[in-house]
């Protein structure tokens, strides 16, 4: 803060107690020879009707008096002021306020800190609200500084999700286990059939090597089944016999007794 250049026809200035909060003051910055006629002077030379003074040093011009419930005990702003040391320029974290006599009218106080999420702490810094993913988060920064490089201490981390990540794995785990299983089982089934079928095939050769001849082929030594016995027999001396001829049933002849 730079040397605050005289104003002319200044009123006097009206004590309106200490207060644990400067806002909605803003602050002007640090003087060597601060008072309250020097922050008087800033004030009024902006047009700002109240004004504040903390830890000696420095000066808040602001448009209304902060929050009733912010007010503490008059004996809490006890640090004099740098440049007239008769007098207390609030204290560490408190700020003696006063109305600068730049206006006649009553000045309000600033809605109550509990009812106005908007207001910025009592230690002089600015507030900004930002967007976060899915949520709005609300972060203090130093007055002055930059917003755009301060980083809300409640914004959900960017990172992936662990538990996201660890159900991912067990998952594909187990999809991994279920092939391999199919698998394995596969084989073995496979495995299984190409056992029993060379089983059968050895029993084959088996049968074969023991009978003389290939598997099924009958034993039956049975002559025709349309020969009688007693015919078969006697046509063997004699003869082959038709085998258009039906020899299991005997044929009756009748001779005509008149022919010798």
């Amino acid at each position: 803060m730079a040397s605050p250049s005289p104003v002319s026809g200044l009123r006097a200035i009206q004590y309106s107690g200490c207060f644990s909060s400067s806002y909605p003051l803003q602050n002007q910055g640090s003087y060597t020879f601060q008072s309250s006629g020097a922050c008087q002077n800033e004030c009024v030379a902006q047009g700002k009707p109240v004004m504040g003074l903390t830890s000696g040093t420095n000066c808040f011009c602001g448009d209304q008096l902060p929050p009733v419930d912010t007010k503490v005990a008059d004996t809490d702003c006890n640090t004099p002021c740098a440049g007239y040391n008769k007098e207390f320029c609030g204290a560490a974290n408190r700020w003696t306020v006063y109305l600068t006599g730049s206006t006649l009218n009553s000045i309000d106080n600033a809605p109550d800190s509990k009812s106005s999420s908007s207001a910025p702490p009592a230690s002089g810094t600015a507030q900004s609200i930002t967007t976060a993913p899915g949520q709005t988060v609300v972060m203090t920064v130093p007055a002055g500084s930059s917003t755009a490089s301060a980083t809300p201490s409640s914004a959900p981390s960017s990172g992936p999700n662990k538990t996201g990540i660890a159900v991912g794995v067990v998952v594909g785990v187990v999809v991994l286990l279920a092939i391999i299983g199919g698998i394995f089982l596969f084989l073995r089934r496979r495995q299984h059939q190409l056992a029993e079928k060379e089983y059968q095939r050895q029993n084959s050769v088996s049968a074969f090597m023991e009978n003389g001849r290939p598997p099924g082929t009958s034993h039956s030594t049975g002559g025709d089944s349309r020969l009688d016995p007693r015919v078969f027999e006697r046509r063997q001396s004699d003869g082959s016999i038709a085998d258009n001829e039906d020899y299991s049933r005997r044929i009756l002849k009748v001779t005509n007794p008149d022919r010798g």
